[in-house]
């Protein structure tokens, strides 16, 4: 006597398109027919802060950025090095990202995230790769200011090589904002950088 047999057909996950395209949250997820559980599987991957992303696409900087906006108030900008990367340097975007919120904004901490309160005049605000950023010469400035020498006038001197700004202009910035901390660092770094570049 034989026994019948039993075949398991194993579905292949559902994997709506719109979500392989940028983060999401879960009432994203349920409006293409997509549970909780669902966002467990292997196809996807928490981001935090109730946003996911497909697997394949959760460690690019833009996608992981995206997120992270989303998840911050209408007022805040990338900053530092994550801007300077949205403008096209090679400096690492993610480690972490760095954000500047308006002074007395009150913004949870985020992990991976940080966060600075400053003064970002509507002048010094762009869009970079579709994300907020703090413009070209705000963002050489701060790090000017805050980066250790070397590492300032190597970030000053590749935005001078890819003519992103001229010398004049952080001169301009670091004149218009002497009460700022690390102004006189940004001086110093404006210094030591490559005279050739200031043509």
């Amino acid at each position: 006597m034989h026994r019948p047999r039993f075949w398991v057909v194993s579905r292949a996950p559902r994997i709506p398109d719109a979500l392989t395209m940028g983060p999401f949250n879960l009432e994203e997820a349920r409006r293409h027919g997509l549970t909780k559980d669902h966002l467990l599987g292997a196809s996807w991957r928490r981001l935090g802060g109730g946003y996911y992303a497909f697997r394949a696409i959760a460690d690019d900087p833009n996608v992981v950025l995206a997120a992270i906006i989303r998840r911050l108030p209408r007022t805040a900008v990338f900053s530092g090095r994550t801007a300077a990367w949205l403008h096209g340097l090679d400096l690492p975007p993610c480690e972490p990202v760095e954000v500047t919120v308006p002074l007395g904004c009150s913004t949870s901490r985020l992990v991976g995230v940080a966060v600075r309160r400053s003064t970002v005049d509507a002048g010094e605000t762009v869009t970079r790769r579709g994300q907020p950023a703090t413009s070209v010469v705000r963002t050489i400035a701060d790090l000017g200011r805050r980066l250790p020498p070397v590492e300032a006038v190597a970030a000053l001197d590749m935005a001078l090589h890819r003519k992103l700004l001229e010398l004049v202009d952080l001169r301009t910035w670091a004149g218009e904002h002497p009460r700022y901390r690390g102004v006189a660092r940004l001086r110093r770094a404006i210094e030591l950088a490559e005279p050739a570049t200031d043509l």
